[in-house]
């Protein structure tokens, strides 16, 4: 079973499928920065240089020494001086450009990765957890050194540097040479089966950072349900156990390095140890001179350290996949827009809407409408009615484009919905959503989204007609107020009518209220309803609605049930009628008939 297991890691170690999906993800940003890979290749090339050049030199300087030539030492000295300067040179000149190489790869990656994300259909964005999101941006981009920059560059540079060094020692004496190599298997193989066992501990790592950010995220948007259900002490438990989980990793790759840095040591000692040895008996013969085996000894170690080095790189290029793959299981969802929406002029005034045999379900064989045809003539309010689960939510999801249809068509002024840009659709719909979100900052700055380059005196007569500007006004720092985190400094209340300022300053032509008065008081809802029958006027106004107190003056009311539409009418029509918005009405002042209702429309 081990060997199975040990098998199926060497595989996935070498396996070359790996290294074209993560080069191929990666090129387009590492040509980007070419001129900062450009830099970082001459750079290598003037280490190796440096390399063979240093040795040289102390293995020339000191054979002078040795015999006595004092002019000849004093020769040495502008060369060596040349030598120190074009190493600071490259040195300084490697680390600037590595910075930007790396960083600018990963700028660019996350970059494209969030404009991915953001154009995502609606299905495969709300099934990302918004932790795991947040650990790609955090971690598995970050963790990315291992394929870019400096380590990119290494895995040219040290078989170069293996085989510039084997000729030139060659050179110097074939004998210690060969003697070195017997040290390199060795050094090959360590660094492999470390490399191995870097790479599965990384993966690990990678995989419980990821669930750590997914539970902080959960605590942090939770935390009145925690306090609510007093769980605590069960989330506080789940965050400590997987932090010892994260701590027990991170030790034993550290035991690992430790043991692998020290594997390295000992190889480099033992084979400085037997070089000296016996070069030291070639000395003693006539065979080499002190400077020759005082280069030798200063580059033997570039015959085993590449090798070293290679597998360490290799598992740090591993560890790097690792991320790079859950990064790519989320750039491989294919987005439903080309480009990112932005905010454009709207459609006409007056928009009708036409469902014409709309099949829709969120499952496979489960669907919420069936051959649906409904027709919303321009400039009408419009009520949707009906038990939960009817499709009421799921009419404004298809509406606004977030969902397509299986099959049929929808149409807006006689305009097929796929034929109008993402921007213009959605700069011709205002909605007011049941559950408002409002972004962290200021009042100002949640208002101001609705529509760019909206003036003072527009904002303010926005907010007058949704009744909050007094409230604002009230605040520290009034329209400059900072609201926190969706705007957790408000109440519910709050919150709504500055999502109905938002939709009257967008000025759509198209309206879509969800509950739109849901979290009003009596007093707030009557002077919100005057603000709202004025921002009607002259709109294509949809809304969805459980209390029918506050549609009964809609121009037509359509009751769902089961995805269909069962009745249609105005108010005065429908409670005449015998039907599912006579039981309507009467229940929605008895909640205990209203939950048997809506059991029944379930069943």
């Amino acid at each position: 079973m081990m060997k199975e297991q040990f098998a199926i890691l060497i595989k996935q170690y070498f396996i070359m499928k790996d290294i074209r999906q993560t080069f191929s993800l990666l090129r387009p940003f590492i040509m980007k920065q070419w001129k900062a890979y450009l830099v970082l290749l001459i750079s290598l090339l003037v280490d190796i240089f440096l390399t063979i050049a240093f040795a040289k030199y102390y293995g020339e300087i000191t054979d002078s020494a040795i015999h006595g030539g004092f002019h000849q030492i004093l020769s040495y000295i502008p060369y060596g001086v040349f030598l120190i300067l074009l190493s600071i040179v490259s040195n300084v000149s490697f680390t600037y450009f590595d910075t930007i190489a790396i960083n600018g790869v990963k700028m660019d990656l996350k970059n494209h990765l969030y404009n991915h994300i953001l154009r995502l259909p609606v299905k495969d964005a709300s099934n990302l957890h918004s932790g795991e999101l947040m650990s790609h941006f955090s971690n598995d981009i970050h963790g990315v050194d291992g394929v870019i920059g400096s380590s990119l560059i290494s895995l040219i540079r040290l078989p170069i540097v293996y085989i510039a060094v084997f000729m030139y020692l060659v050179n110097i004496n074939l004998t210690l040479c060969l003697v070195s190599l017997i040290i390199a298997p060795i050094a090959a193989i360590s660094g492999l089966i470390f490399g191995l066992l870097l790479r599965k501990n990384g993966g690990l790592i990678h995989r419980i950072i990821g669930n750590i950010n997914s539970l902080l995220n959960e605590t942090f948007h939770g935390f009145a349900v925690i306090r609510s259900f007093t769980l605590e002490k069960i989330h506080y438990k789940k965050y400590t156990q997987k932090n010892q989980e994260l701590f027990q990793l991170e030790i034993e790759n550290a035991k690992l390095k430790a043991w692998y840095y020290t594997g390295g040591q000992i190889l480099g000692s033992i084979t400085f140890l037997v070089n000296l040895s016996i070069g030291a008996l070639f000395v003693s013969k006539g065979i080499l001179t002190v400077g020759a085996l005082l280069t030798f000894l200063n580059l033997v170690n570039h015959l085993y350290n590449p090798l070293t080095e290679l597998a360490s790189l290799w598992a740090g290029f591993q560890r790097s996949i690792a991320g790079l793959e859950r990064v790519l299981d989320v750039l491989e969802k294919p987005a439903d827009l080309d480009e990112l929406p932005s905010f454009t002029t709207s459609m006409s005034n007056f928009e009708s809407i036409h469902f014409q045999n709309v099949t829709f379900g969120y499952e496979v064989n489960k669907n919420v409408f069936e051959q649906l045809c409904l027709d919303i003539p321009a400039g009408k309010v419009v009520a949707l009615v009906g038990p939960s689960g009817a499709g009421k939510s799921t009419f404004f999801n298809l509406l606004q484009g977030f969902y397509k249809p299986q099959s049929g068509e929808i149409r807006i002024a006689g305009k097929p919905v796929q034929e109008i840009s993402a921007s213009e659709l959605r700069s011709s719909i205002a909605h007011v959503p049941q559950e408002t979100f409002l972004f962290a900052g200021t009042i100002r700055d949640n208002l101001l989204i609705a529509r760019p380059n909206v003036t003072e005196k527009e904002m303010v007569e926005a907010a007058i007609n949704a009744n909050i500007h007094d409230f604002i006004l009230s605040m520290p720092k009034g329209y400059d107020t900072e609201i926190g985190e969706n705007g957790i400094k408000l109440s519910g209340g709050q919150k709504q009518r500055i999502a109905i300022a938002r939709a009257i300053l967008k000025d759509s032509p198209i309206l879509l209220l969800d509950e739109a008065t849901s979290a009003l008081d009596g007093e707030t809802e009557y002077h919100v309803k005057e603000a709202l029958d004025e921002l009607m006027k002259g709109r294509t106004t949809i809304v969805i609605a459980h209390r029918l107190s506050t549609i009964q003056n809609a121009d037509v009311i359509m009751v769902m049930n089961h995805g269909r539409i069962v009745q249609s009418g105005t108010h005065e029509e429908l409670i005449r009628q015998t039907g599912l918005y006579q039981k309507l009405n009467e229940t929605s002042f008895n909640p205990k008939k209203a939950r048997a209702l809506s059991l029944v429309a379930k069943s």
